[in-house]
Formats: C-alpha cells, structure tokens, sequence
C-alpha cells in the first residue's frame, strides 16, 4: 500500500530542503502546495519558488490557494476540497506529497489536512524540516538557548505587559505572526534595553534582518516575519 507523504520545505531557502523530502518529491506523482489568494483574484504562494528551484516537473504540481482573513470558512473549504483530490489521486494509485513552508508540525496549513487523512485512515509519513526561528538565530549568529534556559513562542502578540511576563519566566521570547499585533506592540518594544532579533522573508532574496528595533518600528511588516527577544 502507498502513502501520502507530508513534506516540509523550509523558511525560504530551497537549499534548506531535505535530501529525504527532495528525493520524495522527485519520486511523486502529484505535488500540493499551498498560496494565497487576495481580493483582487491575484494568486500567489511561497514555496513555488523552492519548487522550482529543483526542477521539479510543472505537470506535478497542484496549487491550493486560501483567502488570507481571520474568517476560516474560506479555507476550510479549500482544504476539503484539496483532501478530495489528494484522496481521490491516492486511491488511482498516485504518489501523492502535500508541501508546506516550514516545519509541518508548526502553523502548518498541512495541519488542517493532517486529521482529515487520520479520520480516513490513510497511511502517512511526514517529513519535518527547518523552522524560520531557526534560520532567523542563524542569521543574527545567535543561540536560542544555553545550558536550562527556557524558550518560549507566542503567535500574534500585542501586548508589551504580556511580553514582560514572558521574559520573567524565559530567556528568550520568539514572537510569530507579528504583523497583526504591531502597531501596538513596538511602542512598547522601543522603551526595552532587551536584545532584538528581527528577521523577513528569510532564505529569500528579499531577505531583511535587523537588531535596531527602532529601525524597524514604523516598517511595513510582512507576513513572514518573526522577532526573537533576549533579556
């Protein structure tokens, strides 16, 4: 019997892609990978590039393209239609690999998909990969942790109070999607003489990092993008 194999890509360098999910991926028959779709109908996605990057034969690939909105009922439409198609091409006898950016384990739409397989008992291997917090401590050239420090990771953060909880408690704070908290937490941040790891788009060509919080307090955050904290 065949497997549906989960792949993880990585933050945005294709040359961070796995030996093990690059010969998967070689081998499959049909490839999803997720995007974005905007308002205006334009399509976009991440991880195409890292596709590509490796030759990977066009014909494979199957896009599945979510509206980017706090209302998942877009996406949750999009991912039963997606497990459809992944079912339906898995029971043809179809090698079938579903990417992701990132580690699949970690904010992954591969998640959502994920139970819906298990409920169907359909057999799996998941590949996992580099996490963009990883890729971010080794562009600034720092350690996460030493020796019994503690880490902790917080997705959308907007309070400064809870961040100075955090750090009484851990040495180093990773704060994730931070777009959407911005505005009202970098006010606060800019008061702090706390050790700033901000990083973008990371292992892309429009790769931007910075340890200058004020440089970066009034920028255009992206989606991808992350800051690390050290006391």
């Amino acid at each position: 019997m065949g497997k549906v194999y989960g792949i993880s890509l990585g933050p945005g360098d294709p040359e961070l892609l796995t030996l093990k999910g690059l010969r998967i991926l070689q081998e499959s028959d049909i490839i999803f990978y997720p995007g974005s779709l905007f308002r205006d109908g334009r399509k976009e996605s991440f991880v195409l590039p890292i596709l590509r990057y490796h030759q990977l034969d066009q014909e494979k690939l199957q896009g599945f393209f979510i509206r980017m909105s706090d209302d998942r009922s877009h996406a949750e439409e999009v991912y039963r239609e997606t497990f459809r198609q992944i079912k339906e091409a898995f029971a043809g006898g179809k090698k079938v690999s579903v990417v992701c950016e990132g580690d699949l384990s970690f904010y992954a739409s591969f998640s959502y998909m994920l139970e819906m397989m298990q409920q169907e008992g359909i057999p799996l291997e998941l590949v996992p990969g580099i996490n963009s917090f990883s890729l971010g401590a080794a562009q600034h050239k720092i350690p996460l942790c030493l020796q019994n420090e503690k880490v902790a990771i917080l997705p959308r953060e907007a309070s400064i109070e809870n961040a100075e909880q955090m750090l009484e408690e851990f040495s180093t704070l990773i704060l994730m999607k931070i777009r959407s908290g911005w505005k009202s937490l970098s006010s606060g941040l800019v008061q702090k003489d706390w050790k700033f790891c901000y990083c973008e788009r990371l292992g892309t060509k429009d790769e931007f990092i910075s340890s200058d919080i004020q440089q970066v307090q009034n920028r255009e955050i992206p989606y991808f993008s992350l800051l690390i904290i050290k006391k």
